[in-house]
């Protein structure tokens, strides 16, 4: 019998993978996952803590009592793909049709198969910077070449068009934004979109989950207003408007075209989306007040997180959307520094290299805890920085 030991394992495991899984990082947000020490205050949770409407979860577990755990359709519901392309005409002005949706596990598959679908050897895809650190792995995984378009802090961390006009290039096949922000919190308004999709002449994937969460400020979808409305892809979920991350729904939409050429990957990853998921996501979308009662509840806490932020005088840009803020530490050191000293005072955040390596003097502040969190969080670095 052959005793591996664990050095020969992990050896030999390296051997046999494939290049691609070789040279895909670890997640670094993974370490953050279920270990906020206790009685740590957590500012690092990427998910609202609230629970999503009754109605979903009674839709959701009437759909398992009633026995619906067979498979869906490969591109989802069709009641519930009507669902989200009424919602996409009413709410987001974009013209749209079931056909031109498919049903997915969470935003992050629409992500991947957006990615691995498109995206070939030695293609170029900008990416805003700092990022969601799924973006870059997969282009990397599909042998593309990451271009970042960095979100500059002196700019409050808006796009800056000249600079995406020089990052264009013949190689150029898809650039990646994200609106509202994660993690800088900033919104790109309607003109910007407009002259990204006319500085572009390649695919647009946009993640628009945080649409639901700005503050004064609208939020824009850029197929809405893009002079080639063919070449957007729309990624978006139920997670955070709804509250309902555990459940991992989520979407996309393109032209039909793409989306049965999508549909291939999908088939081959996951099969389908959960039946009784899909179900409640139905019945979220039927619910027009609960979207306005989660906004209403984030901008108290933002609220407090910032007038907090402001009397610590610790410099940041004021978010306009998600429930984020990346403030500027370098005071105080780099980010990882700073992160262990707020741990050691029971404060967890977000390192800003997280995000991107030259994020170093950012930290990323959540502000979906309990308000009475937040302030006792305040209170604890108070006690660290006077």
């Amino acid at each position: 019998m052959r005793i591996y030991t664990p050095t020969l394992y992990y050896y030999q495991l390296g051997m046999v993978l494939n290049a691609a899984i070789r040279n895909t990082p670890d997640s670094e947000v993974s370490r953050y996952f279920g270990k906020v020490p206790i009685d740590a205050i957590n500012f690092s949770l990427g998910e609202p803590i609230f629970p999503p409407p009754d109605s979903v979860k009674k839709s959701f577990a009437k759909s398992i009592m009633e026995g619906s755990g067979r498979y869906s359709s490969v591109q989802g519901l069709p009641d519930l793909r009507k669902a989200i392309s009424d919602k996409l005409e009413r709410e987001n002005n974009v013209m749209s049709d079931p056909d031109d949706i498919l049903i997915t596990n969470g935003a992050n598959e629409a992500i991947a198969i957006a990615i691995l679908s498109l995206v070939d050897n030695g293609d170029e895809v900008i990416i805003c910077e700092p990022s969601f650190p799924a973006f870059k792995p997969l282009v990397k995984y599909c042998q593309g070449v990451p271009k970042p378009l960095f979100l500059k802090e002196e700019n409050g961390f808006r796009l800056d068009l000249e600079e995406l006009k020089e990052a264009v290039s013949d190689k150029t096949k898809m650039i990646v934004i994200n609106t509202p922000h994660n993690p800088t919190g900033s919104v790109f308004d309607k003109n910007t979109l407009k002259s990204i999709s006319e500085i572009c002449n390649s695919h647009i994937l946009v993640d628009e989950v945080y649409e639901n969460l700005v503050y004064g400020v609208p939020h824009c979808s850029i197929a809405s207003v893009a002079g080639n409305p063919e070449r957007i892809i729309t990624v978006n979920s139920f997670s955070k408007t709804y509250c309902m991350c555990g459940y991992r729904l989520g979407y996309m939409h393109a032209t039909d075209d793409l989306i049965k050429s999508f549909m291939k990957l999908k088939l081959y990853l996951s099969v389908c989306t959960s039946m009784p998921i899909q179900v409640a996501g139905i019945a979220a979308l039927k619910d027009k007040n609960y979207p306005k009662l989660i906004r209403r509840e984030l901008s108290v806490r933002r609220n407090i997180l910032l007038g907090g932020l402001r009397g610590l005088k610790i410099p940041f840009v004021e978010p306009d959307g998600t429930f984020f803020v990346f403030p500027n530490i370098s005071e105080w050191g780099n980010d990882m520094e700073v992160h262990e000293m707020f741990l050691k005072a029971g404060v967890l955040a977000m390192p800003g290299s997280i995000f991107h390596p030259d994020c170093s003097k950012n930290i990323r502040f959540s502000f979906v805890a309990d308000p009475q969190d937040i302030r006792e969080g305040i209170i604890r670095l108070e006690g660290l920085l006077a």
